[in-house]
C-alpha cells in the first residue's frame, strides 16, 4: 500500500510540471476590476481585428488608462518578487510553456502575444483573457498556463494606471 501511495504522489505532484508559488495581491485596484468589467460582454466575441493586442487596446481606452499606446500598458513588475492582481497585463516575448495537463504532455509557444490575468490561483496558474489563439481563434477567450512551466523567452507583468 505504502509503495501505491509513493506512486500517486509522483503522478499528481507531475501533473502540471513544475509547481511554482506567485504571490496574489491581497486587494484588487478599482482599475484592475474596471478593465475585467469591461470584457465580460465580449467572451466569445471578436475584440476590433481580432489581434490579442486589441483586448488590451480597448480595456484600456474604455478604462481611460494610461499607456503609451503600444506596448507599455502601466507600471512594469517583477511577477517573482511582487504580487500579481486579476485585471494586470502581460506581454510574452519568444514564450515556451511546456508539462503535463490531464495526463498529456503539451507545450505552447508565444512569439510575440499579449493577455490580461483573470485570475490567480496559489498553484502558479494564472487564467488567462486573450484572443488570437490556437484555441479559440480570434474570439476572446481563457485559458490556463502554470508559471512553473515556463521553458524560455520573457513575460513582462503590468500593473495598470489611472
Amino acid at each position: 500500500m505504502k509503495y501505491l501511495n509513493i506512486l500517486a504522489f509522483i503522478f499528481l505532484s507531475s501533473f502540471h510540471g513544475k509547481t511554482q508559488e506567485i504571490q496574489r495581491c491581497d486587494t484588487i485596484p478599482t482599475l484592475n476590476l474596471e478593465i475585467l468589467k469591461v470584457l465580460e460582454p465580449y467572451m466569445g466575441k471578436k475584440i476590433l481585428r481580432g489581434e490579442c493586442w486589441d483586448v488590451l487596446s480597448l480595456a484600456l481606452n474604455q478604462t481611460h488608462a494610461n499607456w503609451n499606446g503600444y506596448d507599455v500598458f502601466g507600471k512594469v513588475y517583477d511577477y517573482k518578487k511582487q504580487c500579481i492582481s486579476p485585471g494586470d497585463l502581460i506581454s510574452f516575448k519568444n514564450v515556451k510553456f511546456g508539462g503535463t495537463q490531464n495526463g498529456m504532455k503539451y507545450f505552447e509557444l508565444m512569439e510575440k502575444h499579449f493577455a490580461i490575468v483573470k485570475e490567480v490561483k496559489a498553484n502558479g496558474e494564472l487564467v488567462l483573457l486573450h484572443q488570437n489563439t490556437g484555441k479559440f481563434g480570434k474570439k476572446l477567450g481563457e485559458s490556463s498556463i502554470f508559471i512553473g512551466d515556463l521553458k524560455k523567452g520573457k513575460m513582462t507583468f503590468f500593473h495598470p494606471e489611472n
